[in-house]
C-alpha cells in the first residue's frame, strides 16, 4: 500500500512539474534604457578630466566595436584620469540599480577602468576600479546602486585611469539601465 501511494504521489508531482518552465514569474524591466553607439557624435554623453590632466576623448571613425565610430581617450603619461558622463532623469530621490555597460579595449598602453554613479555631477572622486582595460573589445557591465536627486537626476560616469605611461582606449556601445529598488 505504502509503494502504490508513493508511485501515485510520484505520478502526481511529475504531471504538476511537467507543467512547469522553471523561468521566473518576476518580470524586471528597467525603468530606463540608453546606449549611445557614437555614431552621430557623443550622443548626450560629454568628456571630463581630473584636475590638472591633459588626457582627452574624441569620437573617431574606424576599429569601432559596432558601426563605424567609437570614443577615443588618450591619456599622458603619470594617472591621467578622463571619463565620459552623462545626466539622466528618472524619479526625485529614488534609489536605482544602475547598470552601466560598453565595449572597451586598448589600443596603446595600459589603464584601469573606473565607474561611477551619483547624484550630483562627478568630479573624479567616488569612481570604483574595475580592472584593466581588455586588449580586445570587451563588454564590460557594472551594477552600481545610485539615489537620484531632489529633480531626479542621476549621473553615470566611465573612463580610464593611467597606470604610469601613455596609451590609447577605446569606448564603444555605452549604456545605462536603470532599474527601481525603492522608493515611491
Amino acid at each position: 500500500m505504502i509503494r502504490s501511494s508513493s508511485a501515485a504521489l510520484l505520478g502526481l508531482l511529475a504531471v504538476a512539474v511537467s507543467g512547469c518552465d522553471r523561468t521566473p514569474s518576476l518580470d524586471l524591466t528597467p525603468e530606463l534604457e540608453e546606449e549611445s553607439s557614437f555614431e552621430s557624435g557623443l550622443e548626450g554623453w560629454s568628456v571630463d578630466r581630473q584636475t590638472g590632466s591633459t588626457g582627452s576623448a574624441a569620437v573617431t571613425s574606424g576599429e569601432a566595436s559596432v558601426g563605424s565610430s567609437y570614443v577615443r581617450v588618450t591619456l599622458d603619461a603619470g594617472s591621467d584620469f578622463v571619463w565620459l558622463e552623462r545626466a539622466f532623469t528618472l524619479e526625485p530621490s529614488t534609489p536605482y540599480n544602475v547598470t552601466v555597460s560598453a565595449d572597451l579595449r586598448v589600443f596603446a598602453g595600459s589603464a584601469d577602468i573606473r565607474v561611477g554613479a551619483s547624484n550630483g555631477d562627478p568630479d573624479g572622486s567616488g569612481f570604483t576600479s574595475e580592472g584593466p582595460v581588455p586588449e580586445v573589445w570587451t563588454r564590460t557591465l557594472t551594477p552600481i546602486p545610485v539615489t537620484t536627486d531632489a529633480q531626479g537626476r542621476a549621473w553615470i560616469a566611465i573612463g580610464m585611469a593611467g597606470t604610469g605611461q601613455a596609451g590609447a582606449f577605446g569606448v564603444d556601445r555605452l549604456g545605462a539601465s536603470f532599474l527601481r529598488t525603492g522608493g515611491n
